[in-house]
């Protein structure tokens, strides 16, 4: 587990939430068999830095529950960029707050394999 560091950093990401990201089986898999990696890296920033920003309002149970939003049939929406990218959205870990769902966009890429764009937490259901 993290220690809590003594420094005041102004970090704008969550240490716990990349700590939780990172600690996810590698590759998760998906209902149909797909390969989800965490592979395509942000601007400047990593990509678990990137899903741990503070503005996607995640908490650590709500990282546990992206392998069983994954491999949940009924979660795969249709994505409004088109063919080559995929939303799941599910129910949050986080029971009370006012963002009930959970919005995980991927990239397909070649041989069932997917890369995880963003993770955020959304209010409605709808795209």
């Amino acid at each position: 587990m993290h220690k809590k560091r003594k420094t005041n950093l102004n970090l704008n990401y969550d240490i716990h939430i990349v700590e939780a990201l990172k600690n996810l089986p590698v590759p998760l898999l998906t209902f149909d068999g797909h390969e989800v990696l965490f592979d395509q890296d942000k601007r400047k920033e990593t990509i678990y830095e990137h899903i741990a920003n503070k503005n996607h309002h995640l908490h650590v149970v709500d990282i546990k529950r992206i392998k069983l939003i994954l491999l949940d049939q009924n979660s795969l929406k249709k994505d409004k960029n088109g063919s080559n990218f995929r939303t799941y959205i599910g129910i949050r870990g986080k029971k009370n707050e006012n963002n009930k769902y959970l919005q995980i966009t991927t990239r397909l890429k070649n041989n069932n394999k997917e890369s995880i764009i963003t993770i955020y937490s959304k209010n409605t259901i709808d795209n």
